[in-house]
């Protein structure tokens, strides 16, 4: 009987070394073009990443810029106050700082271009000059006064700087990192990798001359002041910001490589040049005295609520018809006047307006005052006094 020869299992050495040849030589075509694509990737993306760079810190300055002057006060001489609140307060080469009504914390404060609730309060109206701070590249400080309205209150245009000095980390002069502060308040990094070129300044003006024309304001004759002879600071009319992003990556030969892309924009500030009041005129004309009166529930006869009647300004309707609304006030007997608790928008009147949020125990008196659309208000008129 013949023996059936049994099957044979696995490869041979010759398959197997037939198949690490083929897939060495498919890996070998292959990892020099994937690499080719990372490289290429690589720089796609360092050239992605000096334009956002760059682009990045452009924008910032530029939309708090074109909201320039936004709530600044005028000159109170009563109050102490000789000047208008600048709207420029320093224009440099590579510093610019300027006031605006930017954020408010809460609902009152209409005027205010964003809300944010988690702002501090200190960083949400003027600067006063007991807290005042050296202004970015210089030797001035700021302010010189406490700006403030016709009714006492702190002027809610805060003071915002923006400036560049060189990057210690960089290993090169001329890279920059571009930093920001509200008032007082703590130093942001708003961008590294900013590149200015030797002998260029980041920021350039151009003010109107006597004769109306616009003209460019030479680097030689920076810094100018709020404060400066002829006020040159209210003549400036634009900002232009000129940068380069940059990214330190590799090139398609794994050499290193420096990728820059430039950035330059020119920001209108429409708001320099008019008139505090262009178009409100005076402080507007005072609402009725209020009235304040407690009012109890109907059920425990306990005080539920105290309840603000006033009549309306004779600005609303005739006059200058500017006025726009009416701020409530509370205090402790005694204590200033400070933030209005409520604004009631222009209806005709009389107006009413109640006040749940009651302490019992307190003494308190109430204030209204009519706002037009500069805004400007007008005398704080005060009820008499209600203990809750």
């Amino acid at each position: 009987m013949a023996h059936r020869r049994s099957r044979r299992a696995g490869f041979t050495l010759a398959e197997l070394l037939l198949s690490i040849t083929l897939t060495i030589a498919v890996f070998s075509a292959a990892v020099p073009f994937f690499t080719l694509q990372m490289r290429q990737l690589q720089q796609d993306l360092g050239r992605s990443d000096a334009q956002q760079t760059a682009r990045f810190a452009q924008n910032m300055v530029d939309r708090e810029l074109r909201n320039i002057g936004i709530a600044v006060t005028p000159m109170q001489p009563s109050l102490g106050i000789p000047r208008n609140q600048p709207k420029i307060v320093q224009a440099a080469a590579f510093a610019v700082t300027f006031n605006s009504n930017l954020v408010a914390n809460d609902t009152v404060d209409m005027n205010a271009v964003y809300y944010d609730p988690n702002v501090p309060a200190n960083l949400t109206t003027s600067l006063p000059s007991t807290n005042m701070v050296a202004l970015p590249l210089s030797g001035p400080t700021y302010p010189d006064y406490v700006y403030r309205d016709n009714a006492g209150m702190l002027s809610m245009a805060e003071t915002i700087s923006y400036w560049a000095t060189v990057d210690s980390t960089a290993g090169a002069s001329d890279h920059y990192v571009v930093f920001r502060r509200v008032n007082d308040g703590p130093v942001q990094v708003v961008a590294r990798g900013i590149k200015v070129p030797a002998g260029q300044a980041m920021f350039q003006y151009k003010r109107v001359m006597a004769n109306g024309s616009i003209d460019s304001v030479t680097t030689a004759t920076l810094p100018i002041y709020w404060n400066s002879a002829s006020g040159l600071a209210d003549s400036i009319r634009t900002v232009t910001m000129s940068v380069r992003g940059v990214f330190q990556g590799y090139d398609l030969q794994n050499k290193t490589k420096t990728w820059e892309r430039n950035v330059s924009t020119q920001t209108n500030m429409p708001n320099i040049g008019l008139s505090q009041r262009n178009s409100c005129g005076d402080i507007p004309l005072n609402p009725g005295s209020p009235t304040a009166a407690i009012v109890l529930d109907p059920v425990t006869g306990a005080t539920e609520r105290v309840r603000i009647t006033f009549a309306k300004s004779n600005d609303e309707t005739s006059g200058e018809k500017d006025v726009e609304r009416y701020a409530v006030f509370r205090r402790l007997v005694g204590d200033p006047w400070e933030e209005p608790v409520a604004v009631v928008g222009k209806s005709g009147g009389p107006y009413l307006y109640e006040d749940f949020d009651i302490q019992f125990g307190n003494t308190y008196q109430y204030g209204v005052a009519a706002q037009d659309c500069s805004p400007a208000n007008s005398t704080i008129l005060g009820s008499g006094v209600v203990t809750h």
